[in-house]
């Protein structure tokens, strides 16, 4: 998981199970913090919602967040946050938190109706009895002292211990194997007991999984064009990453058989075995003209980030990664109702020595993203499920906003929000096809806390299973 946007928090333990079918687990209970300043009244108590001041010529172009929403704005700070509960089997309990501190600034700044929030300060932190742990610090100021530019800073810890490496390309589409069974399995759940059962001494339980270590940070620069719609930007990353594998450990009482990363090592498939340093240089272009960031209801976002890697920089290696992104949305109900159709689809190209840890990553502007698989891209399978040199996704979904209350002057709103989404991974740009696409579908609920706190809970269902995730923002 390289270089994430702290708004992507996995509050899941679990990278390899299933859900059902594994005992995981992995639910949030929401709470409130208590305010350290004297607490101010909500939007929502007023008879009328601020007036529509003139944005700054930099935001001209910008559409205005509708009064649906701006009458609950909180105006401002806040603290937002929830505990992150999962059980796995293999990295056992896992709990957390994350906490989100907003300023959105006073209701008569011609900034409260044109940007979700003057200031951000995510902290989350998750440890399990199994060992993996992740802490991450994010900082994210739009139109930074009222000026058109934008600041995003993040630094991130994380041991994972159940890494997933199901292989580099299109052989990764194929049904699950392993070489202790001659077996094909189409059934998540049915390959992970296979690999679990100690055969005289032997096992293959760590065959998909490896030992990975990072720590890192990421900062970016933006500014605003055409009136709010266009924002370059610019960033660099540092990040080292350390990669433990299982061959030949002992794992409950039974020799480890060669791991699937081992043996695509050993036959030259895949580099960066020893890890190292995964340094790079971020640029990207943003068209966006949603109108609200965290939680949009009408306009698009289209993007092209290129993500470049380089000895030059200290890497250890040299490779690019391109991305094309573009999403829309729209209000079927119009005001005051929220029926939002979303879509998005998604295109990313990979070129030079890219290692294997860095070959799942999906640049963003906002953040990066692992794919395809898991919460971010396919959620009814497991991370990293399909990991190509080209890779290509698209999602849909219908997000209903049922019901909202204001619980200790907090204010709630509630979504359904069933999805489907579809994607692949390719050899080549000219392996390009549109056969063998994997499929799943799926059904969320999400909680909007004061507006730009969203907090989703999502199940897919796929060919190979089930698959339960949490997240801290929409998927898109």
């Amino acid at each position: 998981m390289n270089h994430k946007n702290e708004g992507q928090i996995d509050a899941m333990a679990n990278r390899r199970r299933l859900w059902p079918g594994a005992v995981g687990l992995g639910f949030a209970i929401v709470f409130v913090l208590q305010q350290s300043l004297p607490a101010q009244p909500m939007n929502a108590q007023l008879t009328n919602p601020p007036p529509v001041l003139p944005p700054p010529a930099f935001l001209a172009n910008k559409t205005p967040q509708p009064d649906l929403l701006l009458k609950d704005k909180k105006q401002g700070s806040y603290f937002t946050g929830f505990p992150a509960i999962g059980v796995d089997p293999e990295s056992g309990f896992t709990y957390g938190a994350s906490v989100q501190w907003f300023d959105n600034g006073p209701t008569n700044s011609p900034f409260f109706r044109y940007t979700p929030y003057r200031r951000r300060v995510t902290v989350a932190a998750t440890g399990s009895t199994g060992g993996s742990t992740r802490a991450l610090i994010g900082f994210d100021a739009p139109n930074l002292n009222d000026t058109p530019w934008r600041i995003r800073t993040a630094g991130t810890f994380e041991r994972n211990k159940f890494e997933n490496y199901f292989g580099v390309g299109e052989s990764s589409l194929s049904p699950l194997t392993f070489p202790g069974s001659p077996l094909r399995y189409d059934n998540f759940r049915d390959y992970a007991e296979a690999l679990e059962k100690n055969l005289n001494g032997i096992t293959w339980a760590r065959y998909n999984d490896y030992q990975k270590t990072q720590v890192g940070g990421v900062a970016t620069v933006e500014r605003d064009y055409w009136g709010g719609w266009l924002r370059p930007q610019l960033g660099l990353q540092i990040n080292h990453v350390d990669v433990v594998d299982y061959t030949g450990q002992r794992i409950d009482g039974a020799i480890m058989q060669p791991t699937h990363l081992f043996t695509d090592h050993e036959a030259g498939k895949t580099i960066g075995f020893n890890g190292g340093f995964d340094n790079a240089l971020k640029a990207g272009l943003t068209f966006d003209t949603r109108d609200f960031e965290p939680d949009p209801a009408s306009g698009m976002m289209l993007q092209a980030i290129a993500r470049v890697s380089s000895r030059a920089l200290g890497s250890a290696f040299n490779y690019e990664q391109v991305n094309f992104s573009a999403s829309g949305f729209h209000n079927l109900l119009g005001d005051p109702h929220r029926l939002i159709l979303a879509g998005r689809v998604d295109y990313e190209m990979q070129f030079g020595d890219v290692p294997f840890y860095s070959a799942p990553n999906i640049p963003f502007t906002e953040g990066d993203v692992d794919g395809l698989g898991g919460q971010p891209t396919l959620r009814g399978f497991v991370m990293n499920r399909f990991v190509g040199t080209t890779a290509a996704f698209a999602n849909g979904e219908l997000r209903w906003s049922f019901g909202e209350t204001v619980f200790l002057r907090q204010h709630l709103r509630f979504m359904l929000v069933p999805f489907v989404d579809t994607g692949r991974v390719f050899n080549s740009i000219g392996d390009t096809t549109l056969e063998g696409w994997k499929i799943d579908g799926g059904a969320g609920l999400r909680l909007a806390w004061n507006l730009s706190t969203v907090v989703s809970f999502d199940y897919g269902r796929s060919s190979e299973g089930g698959m339960f995730s949490m997240g801290l923002g929409h998927q898109f």
